[in-house]
């Protein structure tokens, strides 16, 4: 059962984009903060229009005002914003119970630096599946996050999808991973979809196919207990049409392909 710890407390988040969004929307679907405490602050007044009226959330475009007496702030800006936000509002950021920072390539050291020296800060790499409550979420603590605070975030998460607890030097790769993973999988979705219609498939029904089979097939990752590994051998009959498929991709070096990404993800991520 998911807690209600924070029903009645004060959550703001400084930025209202899409992870933004799908972490409200776990907390206002399963009732862990009351719409009312949530408030959403961010430089487009259109994007907070949007917030308050589908999730019915409390909105300021002043920062100073929205901080105020706030329990926990989560940062959800972009990471060239960071540093210039934090320096401006750390007092006021500080004052919270807890800062959960979900911005890209940015440490809970960086964080920490423009806060109170006992502020507590998480740091969290969700992913934008979160949006319809299946994210893979990754969480880790600053030098003062106590066990309690980490599980008391992990909790909140919970809402939105699947959370480990990592130590802090494992978060660029997580979000090289699964935080970036989500493209991944759709761009192999867009290509599969645009063969099969180049193979004749009306549009429609290779949507509908392609879709369903990525779905079918993540599902099956997750609740059928067999590694990956397993079931594409499972899949993969000799001498049937798979192992031509996959043939394909081991002499056309698709590992390599995908290794070679994700690091340049990574590397990215410490840029950051």
């Amino acid at each position: 059962m998911l807690s209600k710890k924070f029903y009645d407390k004060k959550v703001v988040f400084i930025g209202s984009g899409n992870m933004a969004e799908a972490i409200v929307s776990g907390f206002v679907k399963y009732d862990m903060v009351k719409s009312s405490n949530i408030f959403c602050n961010d430089i487009l007044q259109e994007r907070l229009n949007y917030m308050a009226k589908k999730y019915t959330v409390s909105i300021s475009h002043d920062k100073e005002k929205a901080l105020e007496k706030a329990d926990i702030v989560f940062l959800a800006i972009k990471p060239q914003q960071i540093e210039a936000i934090i320096k401006e509002y750390g007092k006021q950021i500080g004052k919270a119970k807890l800062v959960v920072t979900i911005v890209a390539g940015i440490s809970t050291e960086l964080v920490e630096k423009y806060l109170s020296k006992k502020s507590v800060v998480i740091r969290v790499m969700p992913n934008t599946p979160a949006l319809v409550g299946k994210g893979a979420i990754a969480v880790c603590g600053g030098k003062n996050a106590t066990k309690e605070n980490i599980d008391d975030i992990v909790n909140l998460f919970l809402a939105i999808g699947r959370v480990v607890v990592v130590k802090e030097n494992l978060i660029n790769t997580i979000t090289a991973v699964s935080g970036s993973g989500p493209a991944y999988i759709f761009y192999f979705s867009e290509v599969m979809r645009e063969v099969a219609e180049n193979l004749g498939l009306p549009a429609d029904v290779a949507k509908d196919l392609v879709y369903q089979t990525i779905y079918g097939s993540g599902k099956m990752l997750v609740e059928s207990g067999l590694e990956d590994k397993v079931l594409r051998k499972n899949v993969t009959s000799p001498g049937g049409t798979t192992e031509k498929a996959m043939e394909e991709f081991i002499n056309s070096d698709f590992k390599q392909i995908i290794c070679t990404a994700i690091e340049k993800a990574k590397k990215r991520a410490e840029e950051l």
